[in-house]
Parts: structure tokens; sequence; C-alpha cells
């Protein structure tokens, strides 16, 4: 239908063959190439042009599978972009059994989702919501082992990704040797481009190679891409502690309530906001609650077993041990500090990025807090600690290395150790 609309506004029209007087349709079927030299001169002077099945009504039809590939042999053509499949203005769907239509000799495959689809219960959001609960559920149940979704469940980043990278779902129909590239459509506030490096993150991590890059766009504005999430195997890995025994607390202070959920899950929803490309959650005490808060978050974890021992630095030790040495800095984030701000790690991204220092630690009215950006090349000096000092060890060798960024994030300097620190912060 979006089809017909745009043949209203074009600035010409080209019919293939003769149209009939009472059905203004285009019919394609069985065309041969050589017939196609009308669209010639419509390249040659409009740059573009739309080709469409017949037309009726408000509604234009497909084009035969082999057109687009007759289309790309034509001389004065570079490229042909396809409408594979509709999702009748919905921002999100599951195809049908005959959905999507991908002629072999694609090259490129872009599932599209609008961010829209994360703030409406699914049965309005989802073009075929049935085939999208199956589709979730299914991949959902993978990653965290228990999950069903129905029409009234309002869509989190990781059931959007656990679709788009499903086989059934966003991956549907790919040829052989076809790139797939998602793109995330409607990225035009903070919170949806918060949600968005989610979705994206939890592709790259779900998708296991097949998904190069996941794109960011808000397809209205003059510069439509946003920020585009590639899957490396370097860049920074933000290592969120959650091992501690809670002493000071009386018991464990991540489980404790907070907004809609916990502590915990809190601390790495807002962590998963931010452009760091890589999450590893350390688990310890009571394990098993900190590893259902990361199946929520579609975080990857890691269990520390000499968390009684020294849960801070045993910890990032723990982490910087499992790291691929493609890995050029981590991230050292406690899990109990739910109130830092998304942009305050993106901070101290930008700063590491811009090559502002080897170690970057958030400043607030002159204090310095957490988290810290350590650099590989201390991680030699980390992992050669006891386990009674603590990575501030690190930043008092080094105090050259030490960049302090100052932020507008009180949250750096506010953790809770103990029960007035959570009576006081809690929201």
């Amino acid at each position: 239908r979006i089809f017909a609309a745009q043949m209203k506004l074009a600035p010409a029209v080209c019919f293939l063959t003769t149209a009939d007087a009472q059905n203004t349709a285009v019919h394609l079927r069985g065309i041969p190439v050589g017939d196609l030299s009308h669209l010639d001169a419509f390249l040659a002077r409009f740059g573009t042009a739309l080709v469409v099945g017949q037309v009726e009504g408000e509604k234009a039809f497909g084009v035969p599978p082999e057109l687009p590939a007759q289309l790309l042999a034509r001389p004065g053509v570079r490229h042909v972009l396809i409408e594979a499949d509709g999702s009748r203005m919905r921002p999100i769907k599951a195809p049908a059994a005959h959905e999507p239509v991908i002629p072999p000799q694609t090259t490129l495959v872009v599932p599209v989702m609008g961010m829209d689809a994360l703030e409406r219960p699914l049965h309005e959001a989802a073009h075929r919501p049935e085939l999208v609960q199956e589709v979730i559920s299914e991949q959902y149940s993978v990653i965290s082992g228990q999950y069903s979704v129905n029409g009234d469940t309002v869509l989190t980043p990781v059931m959007a990704a656990a679709l788009l990278a499903h086989p059934q779902g966003g991956l549907k129909g790919v040829p052989g040797g076809a790139r797939v590239i998602p793109a995330i459509n409607k990225v035009d506030s903070p919170a949806r481009l918060a949600a968005a490096r989610q979705v994206a993150r939890h592709i790259l991590r779900l998708t296991d190679g097949i998904v190069p890059q996941v794109v960011l766009s808000a397809a209205h504005r003059d510069e439509p891409v946003r920020e585009v999430w590639r899957r490396e195997d370097g860049g920074v890995t933000a290592v969120i502690l959650a091992a501690g025994q809670s002493k000071r607390m009386g018991r464990n202070k991540l489980a404790l309530p907070w907004g809609a959920g916990t502590v915990l899950d809190e601390t790495v929803r807002q962590m998963g906001g931010t452009a760091v490309p890589n999450l590893l959650l350390i688990t310890g005490h009571e394990a098993a609650q900190a590893q259902a808060v990361a199946a929520r978050h579609g975080v990857p974890t890691l269990h520390n077993p000499h968390y009684a021992a020294g849960e801070l630095i045993t910890s990032v030790q723990a982490a910087l041990r499992s790291l691929p040495e493609s890995i050029t800095a981590v991230l050292v984030v406690l899990g109990d500090q739910p109130g830092i701000l998304p942009q305050t790690i993106d901070q101290l991204l930008a700063a590491y990025a811009q090559g502002q220092g080897a170690i970057i630690a958030p400043t607030y009215q002159g204090r310095r807090g957490n988290p810290v950006l350590i650099d590989r090349r201390f991680f030699a000096d980390l992992l050669a600690l006891p386990a009674a000092a603590a990575p501030r060890d690190v930043l008092r060798r080094y105090p050259q290395a030490v960049t302090l960024l100052p932020v507008n994030d009180p949250a750096i300097l506010q953790d809770l150790d103990k029960p007035e620190d959570y009576e006081r912060l809690r929201p």
C-alpha cells in the first residue's frame, strides 16, 4: 500500500504493458528483458525507479522473483532494493510460511524493526502476533531456560533480538552467501537509543557470527544512521561484579527491590543502555540469583569460586583470565551501583577512545568514584594483586596514567554497603 501511494507522488510513471482502461494495473509477469529498456530513460533522468507488479486500488503487488536479477543485469542499474515482506504498518512481525520472498541472487538481507514495538502489547505492536509469540518463546527459552510470551506481553530488548536472530524470524529465507545486517529504526529519542543498543548487542551475541553488524536508524532524519554496532572480538568489556556476600548489609543487597526489579537488575539494565560493546557478569555468593538476572538481560556470566577470599579483586582477576587477547580494556562495574547513568559510562568510553588516558576514573565535585576503565597494559598488575588488594592499588601505583573525568552524576559515589545506604538511596 505504501508503494501505491508512492506512485501517486512520483514525478512520472512508466507502464511496461498496455494498461487496461478500467484497471490501471502494471503487469510484469512474463516481461522479456528487452522490454525493460523503458526504464533506462527514467533511471537516466531521475536516478531511481520504483518497480511494482499489478496494482489494484491502493495495493501494489510484488514482481516475479526472476525480475530483480534481470534488472541488475542491465548496464545502467547498480543496485536493486527489494521489499521482500510487509508488516501492515506494524513495527515488528514474524513471517508466515510463504514469507519472505527473497530472490536467490540476493547479496544483502536487511531485517527491519521499529523501536515502538517495545512500547505496546504484542497484540497491538506485531503483525502475525501469534507467530511472534511462537518464535520468541522458542528462542528465549534457549536463552533463559524459562519464558513464554502472550498477546499482552510488552517486548523487551532481548525478546526483540530473539525474534530478529531466529531462523524463523529475521533470518528466515536468507540465501546462502548473503550478508545479514538488521536495521533497528525509529531510534529518535534517548530512551529508544538506549533500548536499541541493547537489541543490537543481543542480536550480535545470539547470531554467532552470522550478523556482522546492526544499524540503528531514524529514517526521517537528514542523517538517518544513528549508530552502527559491529561484531568485534575486541573493544572494552564491562565486568559487572556480583559475587559479594553483602556482610555489612546483612542480606544479599543485589537482590533487594529497586524499581521494577532488583538492585542488580537495575545495574545490568543501565549498563545495557550504554555503548559498551561487551558485558560480563561475575557471580559468586548466591550465584543462582545473579545468573537469573543475567539471563533476563541476555548477559553472559562467569562464576568466581574464590569470591570468599576477596570478592572484588578475585572477581576482576577471574574476568581477566577469561577474556580474549583482543579485549583492549575492562570497565570495572560494582553491582550495587544501580543509579549510574548510561551517559556517564558513554563519557568514560569516549574519553578512552579519544586517547585521553589508559585509566579513566570519573569524578563528581572533585571526588573520584566508580566505575573505572583500565587498559590492557595494566592487566598483569591486576592479576598480580593479592586477595586483600583492590584495583585502586593499581591507580595509586601509576598516577601518571590516570585521567580524572568530571561527570554530572553523583551516583558514581554511591554504593549500597549498609541498610541505611539502601534506605537513603532507594527510589
